[in-house]
This record gives structure tokens, sequence and C-alpha cells, in this order.
């Protein structure tokens, strides 16, 4: 019986124990299983030698997300092609630099504004990684003929592709160049050369080398008397007096120049002060008389508007008096041309006849 009682316990602990053990699991795994994930695609046309399933897919250097298969689109889509399909997992909180709700949103919108994704590697060691980053000059470089299923995020190539392509196409650049011609060309132009020097008078060449090395003795010998000349240190000394000179006038005349600059600023002031004293009291004159101005003016709007009412009022005694006036002007113009004719009629002329009315008989008049 105490044997039977302790297998019980003993099993009893084992079934305990297990399941403690699920249950943990259980809590502490729950997480990863229930996290969200946004599973996205891309194709490379190159080798992918060094990338494995759970490789990390990084953004500058920080992990968003882990490579989840890696195959071909001739076996998802069947379809005919030589690229590689990388399908990998981008984490709900991976932001890369875009806000948005959804990592769907955020990744839509990095991709619009240039997000690719290249192959990378660590180091040495030959293991690769999927790095993502923004180049928003690069169109995408691979075209693809079936509708992904994924998110699709555009590929670039790795620096080592694009490092092996510049070194093939400076290889190929160098294989073009014609070496046997340069070099032939090379030979012709040294035993060109040799058969100038060789026909170049050398011996001529040194004299006039040792004239020119003598001239340029002479003239560092004429060089050395001039400046050991008595003529020049004469020179000198008179330029030291010279100058020794001007600076004791400029000395001397300092004192008077700041004393005239003071006086010039005495009087600029002045001059200040009386323009200042003349706008004051020319200000108030002038005020005063533009009122009288205005004054007066307006009179003689007034005078005016009377002069021209009264005009028009009397218009019909201002026609005839201006009408007498034109018949006694031309009366007197008559008068004046008779006179400048006849002088004397004025004097020596009889006076006319006295005018009798026509009931009047010549005997009653006598």
């Amino acid at each position: 019986m105490t044997q039977n009682a302790n297998f019980f316990k003993l099993g009893l602990f084992v079934i305990l124990s297990f399941v403690l053990f699920a249950g943990f699991l259980i809590a502490f795994g729950a997480g990863q299983f229930l996290k969200k994930e946004l599973i996205a695609e891309t194709c490379f046309d190159e080798s992918v030698q060094g990338l494995d399933i759970g490789s990390e897919v990084k953004f500058q250097g920080m992990e968003i997300g882990k490579v989840k298969s890696i195959t071909t689109p001739a076996r998802i889509y069947q379809t005919e092609s030589s690229y590689v399909l990388v399908r990998f997992s981008i984490s709900d909180e991976s932001y890369v630099g875009q806000v948005g709700k959804t990592s769907q949103e955020r990744m839509e919108k990095a991709i619009a504004k240039g997000l690719r994704i290249n192959l990378a590697f660590k180091g040495l060691t030959g293991a690769a990684y999927l790095e993502t980053n923004y180049f928003p000059d690069e169109t995408a470089s691979l075209n693809i003929s079936w509708e992904p299923e994924h998110l699709y995020i555009p590929s670039r190539k790795s620096r080592m592709k694009r490092l092996e392509s510049t070194l093939t196409g400076i290889l190929e650049n160098l294989s073009q160049i014609n070496i046997n011609g340069i070099t032939n060309d090379l030979e012709t132009l040294v035993k060109t050369l040799n058969q100038k020097l060789s026909a170049v008078h050398t011996a001529r060449i040194s004299d006039q080398a040792e004239n020119l090395l003598k001239e340029l003795r002479q003239t560092n010998q004429g060089i050395s008397d001039t400046l050991k000349s008595d003529r020049l240190k004469t020179i000198l000394e008179d330029s030291q007096t010279a100058l020794a000179s001007l600076k004791t006038i400029l000395q001397n005349a300092g004192p008077p120049m700041d004393s005239g600059l003071k006086d010039f600023q005495a009087t600029l002031g002045n001059v200040k002060n009386l323009t200042s004293e003349l706008d004051v009291k020319l200000s108030s004159q002038l005020t005063d008389m533009g009122t009288r101005i205005d004054t007066l003016l307006e009179s003689i709007n007034k005078t005016a508007k009377m002069l021209e009412n009264v005009v028009w009022l009397n218009s019909d005694a201002v026609n005839q008096t201006i009408g007498n006036l034109e018949q006694t002007s031309e009366n007197l113009k008559q008068l004046t041309h008779e006179l400048i004719r006849y002088p004397g009629r004025l004097l020596l002329e009889k006076p006319p006849e006295k005018f009798t009315p026509e009931t009047e008989t010549p005997e009653e008049t006598k």
C-alpha cells in the first residue's frame, strides 16, 4: 500500500510538472504566435548565396523582419523566369521612416518614396541579410510579368554585384586597348628621339650655355657693384632725411589741423542752430501768410461771383451800353476821319442853316 502511494505521488508530480511547463510555454510563446506580421516579397537577378530562411531584414541596421522562404517565380507563379523570389515578414512595429496606422500603409508610402531592398553581407563570414533603404533617384531594375500575391518591394543590385559589374566593364575596356600598337608607337617614339638627339649639336649648346652663365655672372657683379656704390648710399640717406622731414611736418601740422577741424565742427553747429531758429520763426510767419492768402482768394472768389450775378441780371442794360459805346466809337471815328481830310472845316465852315418845319412858308420865315 505504501509503495503504491509513492508511485501515485510520483506520477502526480510528473503530470503537474508537465502541465506547468506547458502553461509556461503557452504564456511566454503566445505573444510570438499572436504577433501580427506583414508578408512581402522581392526578386533578385543575382546569387543569394549566404541568405537563409530566418535571416534578418533590416532598415538602416534595425531589424524589421525575417526571411520566410527562398524560391523561384517559376514554382510559385508558374512563369518562366531566372529570378530568385524571396518572401519575408515585416513586423507590425516597423515604421521605416513613415507614419500610418498599419505596417501595410507605412510600407506602401515608403515604396512610393523610393524604398528599395538589396542583399548585404555580414563582414567576412559570408552570412547575408536583406537591407532596406531609400533610393528615390533609382527606378526599379527588374520588370516582373506576374501579379504578386503579397506586397512587392523593388530590389536593387548588391554592392558586390555592382562592384563586379564595374570591374567587368573596366576589364572589357582594357581588353579593347591595342597594347601592341601602343608598344610599337613607343618604340618608334624612342627611336625618333634618339635620332633627334644624335643630330643635335651638343658642342654648340654647351657654348651657348657657357656664354649665358658668363652673362649671368656679369649681371650679378653689376648688381653687387651698384649695391656697394656710394651713390646708392647717398640716395638712401637723402631718402631717410626726406622721410624724417616729412614726419616732422606732419607732426607740426597735426595741432593746427585738429584746431581747424574743431572750429569747422563748431561752425557747423552754429549753422545748424541758425537754421533751426529760422525754421521756427519763418514757419509761423509762413503759416500766417498762407492764412491771409487763403482769405484774399476767398474774397476774390466772392467778388467774382457777385460781378457774374450783376452782369447776368443786367444783361440787357449791359448790351445796350455796349451798343451805345460802339455807336459813339463809330461817330468819333468818322469825325476824326473828316478832320484829317478837311482840317479847316471845323474853324472856317459856316454853321448849317436853321432847320424849319415843312409847314412854314418862306415868307413866314423872313
